[in-house]
């Protein structure tokens, strides 16, 4: 590609964090290429626990029909008394197990190997004619005020082909170790914990499916294994005071220790599909870009032990990134849109090393001869439907008077512990079934819910309403605004008849079930304006088409009055 036609963007690294960034972008219809060093794909289930928030995720991203079919749901936990290691002494759910609600329909986390979680990714860029480079390399670049200049290398066998590539952005989502964190110079605060791990995957034979099955403890030794979606491969895990190099390293050892420390001669092992060892650290980088540089992923943090809760930061932290990058590359927003995605990600992201490092030297602390559910037991806030952005500059809260002066923010609570006063902007979006489409006068030819109107590539603008001249007025400025970014939906009380002032709108529906309104509104028969971002988060709560054009200038480079 010659320099008078740079590469818009390219992402190094074919990681889950790579590839829903790839995927939100040719979404949007920007040319991706994405590489990864490796010469074949990765295996093994590392970060397999994917949280209710990560599942609505990947519904805006479409992927999720293709997620659950190949998973399978969080077993509960079953520790065996020792010696014996046949007799169950505490057995529990590590997450609480919740009913789907109307505004949250995916309560409950999911479990699924992150090998094939990449590979349902990749097959969905290959839609858009986008595939995975293997055995392409970054090893350098440079950048000025309108390009980045990057040097790779593509292996073949034994041969070795250097390329200069020009582009317009470049992300890294290679990993902690990758090479665009250390060529920014962006360094890595934390420190790093004690202790080291040994897992992966093993065929086991005639183990019940049921549960994730333990014996002993971190303080001593343990053994974990936990069942994959995979018929008889189980997950395991090694660790405390035995010699983890050897297992590592050693088939036989890895047998003989897994029979010793659950006292089960019985156990029937066969191969080894996948290991790997693993010490706990707790780094974050300062911030997430420097100039047309991004990093994220792992390249952002360096997780802990509980990797499936990092999940949620890869996959929605990267739809966070491809809408915004995704409309200042196409001209419809200012590059200074993009600062807001180390303002938004940065504090959920400490919250989360803080949070997962506490929970690391719980399950640590926690005895066999013990409540041993008390170290391991994960609450409600940690399925992440919390996570929000309520401090961001680029939201428009009227609701909650967030910005009476210009400058007033709320205290952060990234995890949104704090619920009491309903929804804000920043928090994430409700879902609303039970919305009865209205086509050609007609009410009830379709139902459907905001979780199938919300998209990776548009705003979604609901107008709570059955005001004529309300809705005529915020219509008319949502015509303003680019209509390939932005669509438009009246949501009409139960009951209502058709309004002709909402045939402008592209979807109008009357809320049957009153999901909608219960969701969205503030108690008050007072009409509401809510904007949802494509990265499914609530960008504005507000009355009317005077507050909606005001959080659209922070968004748009080009909305007028």
């Amino acid at each position: 590609m010659s320099a008078t036609q740079p590469l818009p963007v390219l992402i190094t690294g074919a990681g889950p964090s790579g590839l829903v960034l790839a995927l939100s972008l040719v979404q949007h219809g920007i040319q991706v290429r994405i590489i990864d060093r490796d010469q074949q794909f990765h295996i093994g289930q590392r970060g397999a626990g994917i949280q209710p928030r990560t599942l609505e995720a990947y519904n805006i991203l479409g992927v999720l029909p293709d997620i659950v079919s190949r998973g399978r749901d969080l077993r509960p936990m079953r520790f065996y008394k020792l010696p014996g290691g046949v007799e169950p002494s505490k057995t529990f759910d590590m997450m609480p197990i919740e009913e789907p609600t109307p505004s949250t329909p995916y309560m409950n986390s999911w479990m699924l190997g992150q090998a094939k979680a990449e590979q349902v990714l990749r097959e969905h860029l290959a839609t858009y004619g986008c595939h995975v480079e293997r055995g392409t390399e970054l090893c350098s670049f440079e950048q000025d005020t309108e390009h980045v200049v990057a040097h790779l290398i593509k292996r073949d066998g034994d041969e070795e082909i250097a390329e200069t590539v020009v582009c317009r952005w470049l992300v890294g989502t290679d990993g902690a170790k990758g090479i665009v964190r250390k060529h920014l110079g962006l360094t890595f605060l934390g420190e790093a914990i004690a202790g080291k791990i040994v897992f992966g995957e093993i065929v086991v034979k005639d183990l019940t499916r049921d549960y994730w099955h333990c014996w002993g403890d971190f303080g001593s030794q343990m053994a974990i294994l936990r069942p994959t979606e995979d018929d008889e491969i189980y997950n395991f895990i090694v660790s405390g005071n035995i010699d983890l190099e050897k297992i590592y390293e050693d088939y036989d050892t890895l047998v003989q220790t897994l029979k010793e420390i659950s006292d089960r001669q019985d156990l029937i092992f066969g191969e080894i599909k996948f290991k790997s060892n693993y010490s706990p650290n707790v780094r974050m980088v300062e911030k997430f870009s420097e100039g047309r540089v991004f990093v994220a992923g792992g390249c952002c943090t360096f997780p802990v032990h509980e990797k499936h809760y990092h999940e949620l930061i890869r996959i929605d932290g990267q739809l966070n990134l491809g809408w915004k990058l995704a409309l200042v590359e196409l001209g419809f927003a200012s590059q200074s849109l993009l600062s807001t995605y180390t303002e938004e990600r940065l504090p959920v992201i400490s919250h989360m090393l803080k949070e997962t490092t506490t929970l690391l030297h719980a399950t640590r602390s926690a005895k066999v001869d013990g409540d041993v559910s008390q170290g391991w037991t994960r609450s409600h806030d940690l399925k992440m439907l919390g996570v929000n952005y309520r401090w961001s500059s680029i939201l428009l809260d009227e609701r909650h008077l967030q910005q009476t002066s210009g400058k007033e923010k709320p205290l952060i609570d990234a995890y949104g512990t704090n619920t009491s006063d309903g929804l804000h902007a920043g928090d994430r979006a409700p879902d609303a079934p039970g919305l009865a489409v209205v086509e050609t006068g007609n009410v009830g030819a379709e139902t459907t819910s905001l979780f199938r109107i919300f998209s990776s590539t548009r705003h979604t603008v609901l107008i709570f309403s059955s005001d004529s001249d309300q809705i005529t007025a915020v219509l008319g400025l949502a015509k303003k605004l680019p209509p390939r970014f932005v669509r438009t939906v009246v949501v009409l009380p139960r009951d209502s008849a058709p309004l002709p002032a909402a045939s402008g709108a592209d979807v109008v529906c009357t809320d049957q079930d009153g999901h909608g309104h219960t969701g969205y509104s503030d108690g008050t028969e007072k009409a509401t304006v809510a904007v949802v971002r494509p990265d499914g988060v609530v960008g504005a709560l507000v009355a009317g088409a005077t507050g909606l054009e005001a959080y659209f200038k922070n968004v748009f480079s080009n909305v007028k009055a």
